[in-house]
Order: structure tokens, then sequence, then C-alpha cells
């Protein structure tokens, strides 16, 4: 009787556990009227991310006159379960960002997904968690990775249909005047390969 009761503890100890890691967002404020519901489940918290593996389950749900639909299952890894909603492709709606991983310099990289509002889904974005700290530049329709390492460094991206485009240019940010001069020069390649 006192194992059986030793297992049940044991069991149900694990149950709360899985349950304080799964984060819940009602996403109203963001998609007015669309019912939408993030899911963030975590499975495992021993892994780092940096292999390729997966602790994490994301699902996008809409509910609808009362009826549930999952939008979006997908494995992700995600370290701190941070969920973020900005715009990624100048459409003026918020996209959902997860936090992937934080390198040794606190570099994040995230997962995208971007929302189709003539589909009502969301798009995966191929190659996006590559990015560190990425940020969206509406002017030129261009991700930029600003990243700290022995020397500070930006990188540019374009989002093509559900892919990450590289356009192989980065600078150094030298914390001076230099910067900004090897910034306009980066833009104006990239300009000239569009």
């Amino acid at each position: 009787m006192k194992r059986n009761l030793s297992i049940a503890v044991f069991i149900l100890a694990c149950m709360s556990t899985f349950a304080q890691n799964t984060k819940t967002i009602q996403c109203d404020s963001i998609y007015k009227n669309k019912g939408f519901t993030i899911q963030l489940k975590n499975f495992e918290t021993e892994k780092d991310g940096y292999d390729g593996e997966k602790n994490s389950i994301l699902s996008i749900i809409q509910k609808t006159n009362n009826k549930s639909s999952v939008l979006v299952k997908d494995s992700i890894f995600s370290s701190t379960q941070k969920i973020e909603f900005q715009d990624f492709n100048n459409d003026g709606i918020k996209d959902i960002l997860i936090q992937n991983i934080s390198d040794v310099r606190s570099n994040w990289t995230y997962n995208l997904y971007l929302y189709n509002p003539k589909t009502n889904n969301f798009i995966k974005v191929i190659g996006f968690e590559e990015i560190k700290n990425p940020t969206y530049n509406p002017k030129y329709n261009i991700v930029e990775s600003y990243a700290a390492s022995g020397q500070d460094w930006v990188s540019f991206y374009q989002i093509k249909k559900n892919r990450i485009y590289d356009y192989g240019i980065t600078i150094v940010d030298d914390h001076g005047k230099n910067f900004e001069k090897e910034y306009q020069k980066a833009i104006k390649k990239i300009s000239a390969k569009k």
C-alpha cells in the first residue's frame, strides 16, 4: 500500500511539473476576433538546443463558433518559453516569435511564424532560427542580425516566401564613425541585389 501511494505521489508530482511547463497565451489583443490561442508545452529541460534538439510542442489553435481547430503544431526548441509579437513582413500585422536559444554572449535566436490573413494561417520561416538578435527593418524590407561576440557585427537577410535568404554581407560595428559608412555601403549592395 505504501509503495502504491509513493508511486501515485511521484506521478502527480510529474504531472504537476509538466503542467507548470505549459505556457498559454490568448491572442485576442493581437489578432482581434480571431480566437487564436498559443500553447507552448515544454517536455525536456536538460537540452541546450545547439544540435537541433527539440524540447517543446508549439500549438496555435483557433476557436470559432465553439469549435477548435489546430492551425500549427510544431516541435521546436525554446530555452525560455518566451513568446513575442512583431511584424516581420511589413504587412502591418504582428507575427509570432518563439525564443529558440541564447548563446554564451546572450545572442538570442527565435522561431518565426508569419500570419497570413488571406489564408488565416501561420507559416514557419525556415532558417530564421539561425539569425541572432533579429530585427526587421521595414524601410529596406530586410532582417538585420546584430550579434555580440569578440567583435560586434551585423548581417543582413530577407524573408523570401517561407525561407531566409542570406545576403552574405557582414559588417563589424567598431562603435565609431566607420560603422554608419559601412552600414550604408551594405544597404547599397543589398538594394543592387534586389
